[in-house]
């Protein structure tokens, strides 16, 4: 009964949202060739109108202390102008009762300037910054449209955010070549003054020949090994470069037992994504737009529609994707040790690793949970079993 009860709270409806994930336009000024995202080549921009449902039928309905963070999360956010946002932000501020509002971008900083440091600085945006590590590595997927680099375009907007007192943090996704190399990036972050990172496994979504990690052989061997080095380095830096995973693991040990599982993905309306044209979804931001007849391209009602989180709440499709989740939270906790840990998995990286919402185990889960935990937990265990004043 403790199990059932646990479960259902788990995939139960929340209000109000903790994240709002916004998507101001779908174009993107790089070429990157992990990118799963559709109509990266529209210009199509998020309306006034769109901005002011969002404040009336998302963020007024919340209490003024409860209000969710507003992700900028495109496409690139920073191809439509600083003076965009800035009306944007004092829009949905006003119209949702006027109280302060927390924003943050996920960019690749191309083109920051004085406007953008403005607008950063006014209504403190937190900047999560996409470098993938050492020129080599980054440039090696992470291209611009004409087909050169973007490291140095990133790396400038790091040294200016750095040269403002700007704080920022930097998401780094994982491929074969950067586990191959966790001393060259561990050296990279630290000359290049890069104090948080955080790492995203390249994930199956549905991009043109899938996950590179999904075709390379003994990429869990070489994921453990590479955290394992990560974890030695923090270990014998005095200033270590912060790591989100080995964090979160001891974080997780620190914590109380009854908040483990927490997952926001699997929860409807933990996190609520607002498409460019207002489209509504929930669970997994990434599968907005996904073309899929039954699940209704993932997009459960519009903005603009007047009936908010409540009438997607009674959206065939998204009941549907609802129940489907549901079902793999409780394969997951029937099957997998790391239940109490990850909470059943993200949706999305069922869907497109196994095609299916109630799945169980993927190499996302393998990596992100299982991998993570283990190798952060041995390297704790280990330094605690040397004799004091032993080092690496």
């Amino acid at each position: 009964m403790e199990q059932l009860a646990k479960l259902a709270e788990l995939v139960a409806p929340r209000f109000p949202p903790r994240l709002l994930v916004l998507q101001p336009t779908t174009y993107c000024n790089l070429d990157c060739s992990y990118c799963y995202l559709q109509h990266r080549d529209s210009r199509a921009r998020m309306s006034d109108a769109t901005l002011d449902a969002i404040s009336s039928n998302i963020l007024l309905p919340c209490p003024q202390d409860r209000r969710p963070t507003l992700i900028w999360h495109g496409g690139e956010p920073m191809t439509l102008p600083p003076a965009w946002y800035a009306a944007a932000f004092e829009r949905l501020r006003v119209g949702s009762g006027g109280a302060p509002l927390e924003h943050a971008f996920q960019t690749n900083g191309v083109g920051t300037n004085d406007a953008w440091i403005t607008l950063w600085r006014r209504w403190g945006v937190s900047i999560g910054l996409s470098l993938d590590g050492p020129n080599d590595i980054h440039d090696a997927r992470r291209r611009t449209r004409a087909g050169g680099g973007s490291h140095g375009l990133t790396m400038a907007a790091a040294a200016r955010l750095q040269s403002e007192g700007i704080p920022f943090h930097v998401i780094s996704v994982l491929t074969p070549a950067s586990l191959a190399a966790p001393d060259k990036m561990y050296d990279f972050y630290r000359s290049a003054g890069i104090s948080h990172v955080a790492f995203n496994v390249e994930e199956d979504e549905g991009q043109d020949g899938g996950s590179s990690l999904s075709r390379a052989p003994g990429t869990v061997a070489a994921y453990c090994a590479f955290l394992a080095r990560f974890i030695a380095r923090t270990a014998a830096d005095p200033k270590p470069v912060i790591c989100r995973e080995i964090e979160g693991v001891r974080s997780l040990i620190r914590g109380r037992h009854e908040d483990r599982g927490r997952n926001l993905q699997v929860a409807p309306f933990e996190i609520v994504t607002v498409g460019v044209d207002g489209g509504l979804s929930t669970f997994s931001p990434e599968l907005l737009g996904v073309a899929d007849a039954r699940f209704g391209n993932f997009t459960f009602g519009n903005v603009r529609d007047g009936g908010g989180l409540a009438a997607m709440a009674r959206h065939p499709a998204y009941l549907r994707a609802r129940r489907e989740i549901a079902r793999g939270v409780r394969a997951c906790a029937q099957s997998c040790a790391y239940f109490e840990v990850c909470g059943g998995g993200a949706p999305s990286n069922k869907y497109f690793e196994l095609g299916r919402l109630d799945g169980t185990e993927t190499l996302y889960c393998k990596l992100t949970i299982q991998a993570t935990l283990e190798t952060t937990l041995e390297a704790i265990e280990s330094r605690a079993a040397r004799p004091e004043g032993v080092t690496e």
